[in-house]
């Protein structure tokens, strides 16, 4: 284990700690019981809370970043805004990262932040996997029929021309 990754591990924890919300004591139990009986998982949870905590931040930061692009376009920033005399374009907006975070943190080979990107893929992959194979040993869904398509005021008024003008 690196310091960098136990000083994740420790932040992470710190994080925790300072939550307080009501919680479900019979589902405390029962992820204690699980946990007793399977504690090779407490690692594994960890890791993946961690990374998922640092792929949220990630993810809005995409969102922003795609909401800035669609506003300056939508505001005449676009591809040749500027060459014309457009609008001004605003900074895009700067980045925000979970607690802890560092570039490249989680391509380091081996350890804990390494294997955690390692460890949600596979776990991702066993999920797509299994709704693969559900969905084709699934019995067919009844095909659904699509509603007749209703003529547009426009293909009607075309129709009525083609019909009333016999003058072609």
């Amino acid at each position: 284990m690196t310091p960098e990754d136990r000083d994740a591990i420790t932040g992470f924890f710190d994080r925790l700690k300072s939550l307080q919300s009501e919680r479900d004591p019979e589902a405390e139990r029962l992820i204690h019981q699980l946990m007793e009986r399977h504690p090779q998982t407490k690692y594994y949870v960890t890791q993946m809370a961690f990374f998922l905590e640092h792929a949220q931040a990630e993810a809005q930061n995409r969102i922003r970043e795609l909401e800035h692009a669609l506003e300056q376009q939508r505001s005449g920033g676009g591809l040749f805004g500027g060459l014309f005399g457009g609008g001004r374009t605003a900074p895009p907006p700067a980045p925000v990262h979970a607690p802890g975070y560092r570039p490249g943190m989680f391509q380091q080979p081996g350890g804990f932040l390494g294997g955690a990107a390692g460890t949600l893929t596979a776990l991702a992959g066993g999920f797509l996997l299994g709704s693969l194979l559900g969905s084709l040993l699934a019995p067919p869904a009844e095909a659904a029929v699509p509603p007749a398509e209703e003529p547009q005021p426009a293909e009607e008024e075309a129709l009525e021309m083609d019909i009333g003008d016999e003058s072609w």
